[in-house]
């Protein structure tokens, strides 16, 4: 590969559409992408590799190079037969799916032309953008890991996963997915030039700034066409829903995420 490839790397629900649309109007080739999402669903969780990838995720970076090989490997073929199924020019190309962020190290190892965006939202705002996909199947050890940081949790405040514990502390939950997943997300900044973090409030604010930025930190040219549709795309009333809410609705989700939205500037 001498370019790519370039996918978008967020917990789902942080404005990562956006920017998968923009890739595509910017003449990006993301695949077959699902017209509601722009996820590309040759990633999503029936995808065998990708599973396989993000079940070892937490182990990955501390296993022997002879074991970090055979998951790079599995990548490698993912993003073979990828290319060969779905990927119609031999130009820029990449990817749109949340849970695939749990495979930014393998990629970033595999590929040494890949460069990734990673895309982060204040995680009150994502709280309340409910992902069913996700919470909703806490049943299935993918989901706990990508939530909790450990597929063996059954458990969560002393109950039972149940459907009645997850309706329960569905706000929590939400939370602590975006911030299980936000800090895997930021192991991409030892990857140094390869890696680049992007605001999806900075988005909305201004989005040519934002898009000039990432379309040179992938080297590829801005678009004029691209600019103007993100003028008539981007809404900054997309951001700040979290505080309709009553403040007593958010002293939980707060004592679990508050530490890294502090640390991210939005507290």
């Amino acid at each position: 590969m001498k370019k790519g490839p370039y996918p978008i790397f967020c917990r789902g629900h942080s404005g990562g559409r956006l920017i998968s649309e923009a890739f595509i109007q910017n003449q990006i080739d993301m695949g077959q992408v699902a017209p509601d999402r722009k996820d590309t669903d040759s990633f999503d969780i029936h995808n065998p590799l990708i599973c396989k990838i993000i079940l070892n995720a937490y182990e990955y970076q501390q296993m022997a190079s002879y074991q970090q090989r055979y998951y790079q490997r599995l990548m490698k073929r993912c993003i073979i037969e990828y290319r060969k199924n779905e990927i119609q020019s031999k130009g820029a190309f990449g990817w749109k799916m949340g849970m695939t962020l749990f495979t930014l190290p393998v990629l970033l190892d595999t590929i040494p032309t890949a460069k990734v965006i990673h895309l982060i939202r204040d995680g009150r705002d994502v709280m309340l953008s409910r992902l069913e996909a996700r919470i909703a199947h806490l049943d299935e050890p993918i989901n706990r890991l990508m939530v909790f940081g450990d597929a063996t949790i059954n458990h969560f405040e002393g109950q039972a996963l149940s459907p009645e514990t997850i309706a329960t502390y569905r706000n929590e939950l939400e939370i602590l997915h975006w911030v299980t997943a936000v800090k895997y997300g930021l192991k991409g900044r030892t990857y140094n030039e390869r890696y680049l973090e992007i605001r999806y409030e900075d988005i909305c604010q201004n989005p040519i700034l934002e898009f000039t930025q990432i379309f040179e930190f992938l080297e590829l040219p801005f678009l004029e066409t691209t600019k103007a549709w993100l003028l008539e795309a981007v809404h900054h009333t997309r951001i700040g829903k979290w505080k309709s809410l009553p403040k007593e609705q958010l002293e939980k989700p707060l004592a679990i995420a508050g530490e890294l939205l502090k640390e991210l500037g939005y507290l």
